[in-house]
């Protein structure tokens, strides 16, 4: 994609005559916009306007191409690197004040931000962060006004402290990667502190703020602090509560299952879909192919509402539909996997699924399996509902009598695996079981499948006569709990 300069008023001019020329004219005029040279900041450019600058510059629609945010990002980085400061804070300042999204819901001004990133080079070398914040401190020399590039330098400085310090576990910590750790988050905080009384005020400086925050060890009610004043300048900015349950996690300040129990609080008080969509976009962060353990711990039923809000208020991206699926998948649920995987078509991520051969393989599989799915919810509604009338109460007493000696048989063949599960059986006129299934499968559950199939083809009537022919009998297995015949009842 090519990245043209913002037209001046001269070349203003060549856009209303377009019109008036020939095709090849046209091309002519395209081209000798694109050759102008562009004027870098330290030479008092003019001011582009909002308008021009967001109608150049964030044409990348994420519900058609599966890259697109990352191309933006890649787009503010070459203007960066050649030093389009003017051009920055207006498609900044625009998309600050417009609060512009991409399909998906991830905004464009903290996309904007990552663009501005020395990560930008991947791996960027002592001599790449050098330059990039030298780049970055000649925009803030250059537009002093800015708070775009006060807060881009404060992120920058705040990531090159953790180029000191490494990854690894702080015992794997040099003394000197520990001194410029602190040294280089003490100056990204001076950076904010300093563009505090800028205006207008950025919900990203808040963020950076947090990310500096969790470097240097503030206690949790400080971060709390600092959260709740966040999102009182900027409810939907929904990096904030991303940041703070990160911080949650049992490897940093919290303990198993406190980001979901934050995610929980935070959306509840939002309410309504917006508190849906936040719920997502908290756990979101925790999906991927390292099996983040605190995703375990999300309501999936929540989890699909507010993913089904994000599609209704802002589209869906192509990146965010395969995460989607690959979660659904994870949670074993093919019929809310399946309509995500047939619109993606061929844009699959190689971060969710490796390679194409396995996303074709899950992607078949899905649709195989979606269809007999939705038909089981179906038979599970209906059992549910016999076990809720007076003779399917009556009727349950008897059919647990009879159904606790094959599950202590298999409690006792499974050992130590006993999980909970849901367990579902068709009980024929006669008593014989026509049909079972589980809602997870269990070393019980599978057990239970093979005596109960073991049984049919023997045409043995191990059950009660039920009080119609095709009856579906719900039972909620604990198999620890079922060790004598009086603990079914």
């Amino acid at each position: 994609m090519v990245i043209m300069a913002q037209p001046t008023c001269d070349r203003a001019l060549v856009w209303r005559r377009i019109s008036e020329i020939s095709l090849t004219g046209l091309v002519l005029a395209i081209f000798l916009l694109i050759i102008q040279p562009v004027a870098r900041a330290d030479s008092n450019p003019p001011q582009a306007s909002a308008s021009s600058c967001t109608r150049t510059y964030l044409d990348f629609d994420a519900a058609t191409n599966l890259h697109a945010i990352e191309e933006y990002e890649r787009a503010i980085g070459g203007m960066l690197r050649q030093e389009r400061f003017a051009e920055l804070d207006c498609i900044a300042d625009s998309a600050r004040a417009s609060k512009a999204r991409f399909a998906g819901s991830a905004w464009k001004l903290h996309r904007l931000y990552a663009g501005l990133s020395a990560e930008q080079f991947g791996h960027p070398t002592e001599e790449d962060w050098r330059e990039h914040l030298q780049r970055l401190e000649r925009w803030v020399k250059a537009r002093p006004d800015s708070i775009t590039a006060r807060v881009a330098l404060a992120k920058s400085y705040e990531r090159y402290a953790w180029a000191a310090r490494g990854t690894g576990f702080s015992d794997t910590v040099s003394e000197s990667g520990w001194k410029l750790f602190g040294q280089r988050l003490e100056k990204a905080k001076s950076i904010l502190d300093q563009a505090s009384s800028l205006h207008p005020k950025c919900p990203e400086w808040y963020a950076v703020m947090q990310e500096v925050a969790r470097g240097q060890g503030w206690d949790l009610a400080r971060e709390k602090a600092l959260l709740d004043e966040a999102v009182a300048f900027e409810p939907d900015f929904y990096y904030f509560q991303r940041n703070y349950a990160f911080i949650l996690l049992p490897k940093w300040e919290g303990k198993d299952g406190d980001a979901q129990r934050f995610a929980a609080q935070a959306a509840d008080h939002r309410g309504g879909a917006a508190g849906d969509i936040l719920y997502y976009q908290i756990a979101a962060q925790f999906v991927c192919n390292c099996r983040e353990d605190e995703l375990d711990h999300f309501s999936w039923p929540r989890l699909q509402q507010g993913f089904a809000a994000i599609d209704r208020e802002y589209g869906q991206s192509l990146h965010d539909l395969n995460w989607f699926a690959y979660l659904a998948l994870n949670r074993g649920d093919y019929v809310a996997a399946d309509p995500a995987l047939q619109r993606l078509g061929e844009n699959w991520l190689q971060d969710a699924w490796d390679n194409e051969a396995w996303f074709h393989q899950r992607k078949a599989e899905t649709a195989q399996q979606a269809p007999l799915q939705l038909r089981s919810r179906g038979y599970e509604q209906e059992a549910k509902a016999n076990m809720q009338t007076a003779e399917g109460i009556a009727y349950k007493k008897k059919f647990d009598l009879q159904f606790a000696a094959h599950l202590q048989d298999c409690a006792r063949k499974s050992g130590k695996f006993l999980d909970k599960t849901d367990f579902f059986v068709l009980i024929r006129k006669d008593g014989g079981a026509d049909n079972a299934f589980f809602a997870q499968p269990t070393h019980v559950g599978i057990c239970l499948m093979q005596d109960l199939g073991a049984a049919h083809a023997r045409n043995n009537k191990i059950f009660p006569v039920p009080p119609r022919d095709s009856y579906w009998v719900f039972l909620e297995i604990d198999p620890s709990a079922f060790n004598t015949a009086a603990a079914v009842q």
